[in-house]
């Protein structure tokens, strides 16, 4: 009976370390997520509060936008309609408070035209709560 007692702390170890590593993957997808709803809400307001005040941010275009109010400028310049769907991403913690993730993105236009980029993203944990650092979108190179 002790054995079938170890192999389950084993175990239960295991899941422990597997939920603690999970941390990151789990946190910079609720960013993104939150993102995206706010992305396609059209909610300016939300979208900035992601963002850290002295945030660095390449969109599609071409200036580099920084702080709030250079996030704030970009978002007010798209499109209406425009909409985000987040596709795959890698999640690298470079210390407890920061994290890389590097991933996917789909735009779709209102007249159902996709663009795919590549999204990267710094996160950074403040006051118990992750925002967007630098943001940088490029286009996926066609084959």
């Amino acid at each position: 009976m002790s054995r079938l007692v170890k192999i389950f702390a084993v175990l239960a170890a295991l899941l422990a370390l597997a939920s603690a590593t999970a941390g990151p993957v789990e946190d910079a997808a609720g960013v993104r997520t939150q993102w995206a709803e706010a992305f396609n809400a059209g909610d300016r307001n939300k979208l900035v509060a992601l963002y850290t005040e002295d945030a660095l941010f390449y969109g599609s275009t071409a200036p580099l936008f920084k702080g709030l109010d250079g996030v704030r400028t970009y978002f007010s310049h798209l499109p209406p309609g425009l909409k985000a769907k987040m596709g795959e991403q890698s999640v690298v913690a470079v210390e407890p408070n920061v994290l890389l993730s590097s991933g996917l993105v789909d735009f779709m236009r209102p007249d159902g035209t996709v663009a795919s980029f590549r999204l990267t993203l710094a996160l950074v944990r403040v006051g118990g709560h992750w925002l967007i650092a630098q943001h940088h979108a490029s286009p996926v190179p066609k084959p």
